[in-house]
């Protein structure tokens, strides 16, 4: 069954903008400390970036009924890729008791000019 269904389409024009004004302290505020090692390895951080942004909003998007009063965070959401590369969200333990047994599956696509994401949570 799907719960919720959240999409976000960021430019990565932006997000380079942001990365040449502030630098890796742009980064930090958004990427988790697994996603920041992923980050240093990239060539294109600006592109990297824009993906996970829009990943993490898309996440946010899908989980915002559970989360109505706040507490949920760029940082309690990390988007990581499992052994064949693709992305998944890593929840931290506080966000995920609020979702129960949910699952989030996430997709992220780029082209030279915008990264989309969209996040789908499931469950019985």
């Amino acid at each position: 069954m799907i719960y919720s269904i959240g999409i976000d389409l960021v430019q990565i024009k932006r997000i380079r903008t942001a990365l040449d004004r502030y630098g890796d302290n742009f980064a930090r505020r958004i990427l988790g400390e697994d996603e920041r090692e992923i980050y240093r390895k990239r060539i294109d951080k600006a592109t990297f970036l824009a993906g996970r942004f829009a990943a993490k909003e898309a996440v946010m998007k899908a989980l915002s009924t559970n989360f109505e009063k706040g507490g949920l965070y760029f940082r309690s959401i990390q988007i990581l890729n499992d052994f064949y590369g693709r992305p998944y969200a890593h929840l931290d333990d506080s966000v995920r008791e609020r979702i129960f047994e949910k699952e989030v599956k996430i997709s992220i696509t780029h082209d030279r000019e915008t990264a989309a994401a969209v996040c789908v949570m499931t469950g019985d």
